[in-house]
């Protein structure tokens, strides 16, 4: 639904989307996701470098872990049809809480200076797991949306850019030269957005039961 360009009508639309029952569970989801994996960006280099003694291997790794992200999304794309949006998510979920515990447990058992093959082996399935959440959960915010896509889509993606900037920034500045501030930060803002995900599926489940019964009490 095409809209004139006109504040009034942007206004409308910023209202109808932060109004709409699961909007904010998403975005909390989505911005705890994004604020780590800005801190994984940001310090995958340092941490390669002042943790394993191992910038000149950096490409290779960073390379490697976007084919391990790659691996997911393309995954993602072939499965979400067949399996269902929220219970794939739910799924992924589960996987991903999981594999953010085993990472900080090898964090917390190595002092966070694990070998690095450990490392990377306890990383991958976050990263796989996170690259798999993303596009899920910015496709379930927009299902309910989209008369107003286009504001939607600018809400859904500069909150969770702008604010998970910042909280990547402030995870960053824990480094202390081992893993373990990154693998906490994954545990805590996962989990997070794991609470923001269920706050926004029963918001939604709940908005249409109350529709369902709105129709049937019209049709009596």
């Amino acid at each position: 639904d095409r809209l004139a360009l006109s504040a009034g009508d942007v206004w409308r639309s910023c209202r109808v989307v932060m109004v709409t029952p699961g909007t904010y569970g998403y975005l909390v989801s989505l911005t705890a996701l994004f604020g780590v994996f800005i801190s994984y960006i940001a310090s995958s280099e340092i941490i390669l470098d002042e943790v394993f003694g191992l910038s000149g291997w950096f490409a290779l790794f960073f390379g490697a872990m976007s084919l391990v992200m790659g691996a997911g999304m393309y995954l993602n794309g072939h499965v979400v049809e067949r399996v269902g949006l929220d219970r794939l998510s739910g799924r992924v979920f589960a996987a991903n809480l999981i594999a953010v515990a085993v990472m900080l447990v090898v964090a917390l058992a190595t002092d966070g200076t694990p070998p690095f093959w450990l490392f990377v082996a306890a990383l991958a399935p976050v990263l796989f797991t996170v690259q798999m959440l993303l596009p899920n959960l910015t496709s379930a915010s927009m299902t309910p949306l989209a008369h107003v896509a286009g504001t939607a889509a600018a809400i859904v993606g500069v909150v969770p850019g702008v604010v998970g900037s910042v909280i990547g920034a402030i995870i960053d500045r824990q480094f202390d030269g081992t893993i373990t501030p990154l693998a906490i930060a994954f545990v805590v803002c996962n989990s997070i957005a794991w609470l923001g995900w269920r706050w926004a599926l029963r918001s939604c489940r709940a908005d249409h039961r109350v529709r369902g019964d709105q129709r049937d009490m019209n049709a009596v």
